[in-house]
């Protein structure tokens, strides 16, 4: 007889007395479910082991049992139990999913495959690939259940691993929970449960998790990353941090190639360089375009120590823009616009007054030409008495000035009007002025606090080219709740974040209040406000000057001072006026208090808007400041992948030097 021809014989009289055999015991044993067939086998053969009765499979053999395929070596199949112990290169097979090992015990009734200590590999269609050692795979239900340790790397190099876990194939998803670590796309993130979806690439993870990418670091109690977008969404509890910023949200979206984010429902950024908060309900940040826009119930907070006192400014509109810009990419129009608002800023009319007073005097006697008692150096009328002290000098010496033109001692602010350039040429050649300016914006329903200064107008602009502040629209400030400067526009200086100049263009009037009846008051088409550490200490009216003073006589007000001039400068300390210089063309006179009208008691235009003050920080916004979480996110362990570096060592190594490149 032909060997051959003889081994097949067998072959199929095996194959069909194995058919007939276990599917009545099968169906016995509980139904179609339970029905195992050997599809192929070199040989089968019944033995004993220890008193049990066993067939013994040689192969390479092929089983089938619920559309799952068991491919071994060889097996031994306890035809009691109908239990499976397949050995060497063991293979399952289904539609989505073939796992590999080198040994499993097939439960049949239980359609359970358990795989056990030697390496096991799950292969998904997606092209990833699971590694552990211990792993239970349902046939029927086509799920994996994988504990003490496993790692996934899919076919680009993603990682994902953690202690326990799921496989659902027909949901084509894979869960990770206890210490799960995942890289991608230079992402490194520890959570402690992880879904994720093969077919959509996208990873849900839940609470307490922490990304690090380059020297940013997410957190989040819920969200997920959809990797084909390359985009974050943190649902709950959401936080970003980077060298300069820390940001928080309700719900944060994260685009992870360019850092920018969309951030939704109680919103704060930290900048820590501007010493600036941002909060809202919306903020798009768009740090790419370093750009930052402020929406719904916006507020900015600009933070300051001076002289060991902490101070919060709270800026509120119904929109807040903060942008950067290149100075060479700013149009040439606004530098020149910027410029020379800082040089008129930077003047001081009644220091220039005073130094063409004292040349003409100079001239006068160096000359021995007539008395100027007419002319000034400009044409204009002086009058005998062009830089009479006024009332309320209560014996204080006449200002002087100093080689540098400083008036009795008070310095000129804002002197320096040199101004960056957009562009210059040296050699013949163009260099280009990269360096940043800040811009700020707020539109519509402005207002702002501090503890010693407030306001309120329809829009703001700020310029970094000039560090100057401009208010529109029915502009507004108070200083320390008791003087009111207002105008049909206001520019402020702000110099190391703190308020030095504030110059009042047309129809310009300061309002003091010394009782709820009486208000000092100073009406002049400009005018000019000076301070020092945030604290007003001169303040000059410039052109048709008319001022109302009260005095006080035992602490009793009794006079009204009312006087007219062309300029006038007053001097104050502690926010009491120490001097008052009215200069050319004088006119004065003073009433008594008692039976004055009240019509005369106020300047035409008076307008006391101390009920739209804000009186505290909460008249602005009722949120709360976040404080800072960097020293606590610091302590916060990077992945290590271990179970990565068992599995797939090479790539691990990679993963680990990428690491230290990136994360800082």
């Amino acid at each position: 007889m032909n060997v051959r021809a003889g081994l097949s014989k067998l072959y199929f009289l095996v194959i069909i007395f194995m058919h007939f055999q276990y599917q009545g015991m099968a169906q016995g044993a509980g139904g179609a479910d339970s029905l195992v067939r050997l599809v192929e086998a070199e040989s089968a053969h019944l033995i004993e082991v220890d008193g049990v009765a066993l067939r013994k499979v040689i192969g390479p053999a092929t089983f089938l049992h619920n559309n799952t395929y068991l491919k071994c070596d060889t097996a031994l199949w306890n035809v009691n139990t109908n239990i499976i112990d397949a050995i060497g290169n063991v293979e399952i097979l289904q539609e989505n999913t073939s796992l590999t090992s080198d040994r499993i015990e097939y439960v049949a009734n239980d359609n359970l495959a358990k795989f056990r200590g030697a390496l096991v590999q799950l292969f998904d269609r997606e092209g990833n690939v699971l590694k552990t050692n211990y792993l239970d795979y349902n046939t029927k239900d086509s799920i994996a259940t994988f504990f003490n340790g496993a790692s996934l790397k899919s076919s680009d190099n993603k990682v994902i691993e953690s202690i326990n876990g799921m496989y659902y194939s027909k949901e084509n998803l894979f869960t990770f929970m206890d210490q799960v670590q995942m890289f991608a796309d230079s992402v490194f993130i520890s959570t402690t449960e992880l879904e994720y979806y093969t077919q959509t690439d996208v990873a849900v993870f839940k609470k307490m998790t922490t990304g690090w990418k380059d020297s940013s670091m997410l957190y989040a109690n819920q969200g997920r990353y959809h990797r084909r977008l390359e985009l974050f969404e943190l649902d709950k509890d959401a936080y970003i941090m980077d060298p300069t910023h820390e940001l928080w949200a309700d719900r944060l979206l994260y685009y992870r190639n360019t850092g920018d984010a969309d951030l939704y429902s109680n919103v704060q950024i930290l900048d820590t360089v501007q010493s600036s908060i941002a909060m809202a309900d919306k903020i798009v940040y768009r740090p790419s375009l370093k750009r930052i826009e402020l929406t719904d119930s916006p507020v900015a907070a600009m933070y300051s120590v001076e002289n060991g006192v902490a101070d919060t400014l709270f800026l509120a509109a119904d929109s807040i823009i903060f942008h950067v810009k290149r100075m060479c990419d700013v149009d040439s129009a606004q530098i020149a616009h910027a410029k020379e608002r800082l040089q008129l800023s930077g003047t001081d009319p009644i220091a220039i007054h005073d130094k063409q007073r004292r040349e003409a005097k100079k001239n006068k006697h160096s000359q021995g030409d007539k008395a100027l008692s007419g002319k000034d150096v400009r044409g204009e009328g002086l009058k005998k008495d062009d830089s009479k002290e006024g009332a309320l000098e209560s014996g204080a010496k006449k200002g002087k000035l100093n080689s540098d033109g400083e008036i009795a001692g008070l310095p000129l602010v804002a002197q320096d009007t040199t101004m960056p350039v957009a562009a210059d040429t040296l050699a013949g050649t163009l260099l280009r002025d990269t360096s940043d300016v800040n811009f700020i914006d707020a539109f519509h329903n402005v207002k702002f606090y501090r503890s010693d200064v407030q306001g309120k107008c329809d829009s703001l602009v700020f310029t970094g080219i000039d560090s100057m502040a401009r208010f529109y629209s029915n502009p507004v400030m108070w200083q320390d709740g008791k003087n009111q400067f207002s105008a049909d526009s206001i520019q402020a200086l702000i110099k190391s974040n703190s308020l030095n100049k504030i110059n009042l263009i047309t129809n310009a009037f300061i309002i003091a209040q010394e009782d709820s009846v009486h208000f000092n008051q100073i009406k002049s088409t400009e005018m000019a406000a000076y301070f020092k550490d945030n604290e007003l200490y001169r303040f000059d009216a410039l052109g048709g000057v008319t001022a109302l003073f009260y005095m006080m006589e035992d602490s009793v007000i009794t006079l009204m001072d009312r006087e007219e001039c062309r300029m006038m400068t007053v001097k104050l300390k502690n926010n009491e006026v120490q001097r008052v210089r009215s200069i050319e063309d004088l006119k004065q006179n003073v009433f008594p208090v008692y039976n004055l009208p009240d019509g005369e008691q106020k300047l035409k235009g008076f307008n006391w808007r101390g009920e739209e003050r804000p009186l505290t920080r909460e008249a602005i916004t009722q949120r709360q400041v976040r404080k800072s979480r960097r020293e606590e996110m610091g302590d916060v362990l990077i992945p290590d992948y271990s179970f990565t570096k068992k599995y797939f060592p090479e790539l691990a190594t990679e993963i680990l030097e990428l690491q230290k490149r990136l994360v800082k």
